[in-house]
């Protein structure tokens, strides 16, 4: 995830650097669509810095994201601008058959050969400690995991 966001920052800053020459080459900082476009660049480029930061993992937690009930595994998804969450994604613990973690990224296979991604401020090691605590010892000899 860091390094998609280190990717999106630096287009956001070009954008931001062509916005900034316009402005100084051009009389758009007249026009009140410049200003609001002007704005919504400066909000995005904010998100974009914040997602580089400690305080961003710090706030995100493993255990934010992914919760256990009885039955279920409760998965949340990192989306949109700041600290925002999309979810929750109900998947039952007997169904599932395969668990793959990747840096910042959960792969959760189920028999009906339906994969499901979620978006994780964490490493693999995290995922791997985080799942492997949440889940009872006959619930990890079923799942396979990678």
């Amino acid at each position: 995830m860091d390094a998609i966001n280190k990717k999106i920052a630096v287009v956001v800053l070009f954008i931001g650097v062509a916005l900034s020459v316009l402005m100084l080459t051009t009389k758009l900082t007249e026009q009140p669509w410049f200003i609001f476009l002007f704005v919504l660049w400066v909000f995005v480029f904010c998100s974009c810095c914040y997602r580089l930061t400690p305080l961003f993992k710090t706030r995100n937690q493993v255990n934010d994201f992914i919760k256990r009930d009885a039955k279920h595994l409760v998965l949340f998804s990192l989306a949109g601008f700041f600290d925002k969450k999309s979810g929750p994604q109900w998947l039952a613990i007997k169904n599932i058959k395969h668990l793959s973690t990747r840096n910042n990224e959960l792969l959760v296979h189920n028999y009906q050969q339906t994969q499901f991604s979620i978006s994780l401020p964490a490493s693999k090691v995290e995922l791997d400690a985080f799942l492997q605590q949440i889940l009872t010892n006959s619930e990890r000899r079923s799942i396979t995991f990678d």
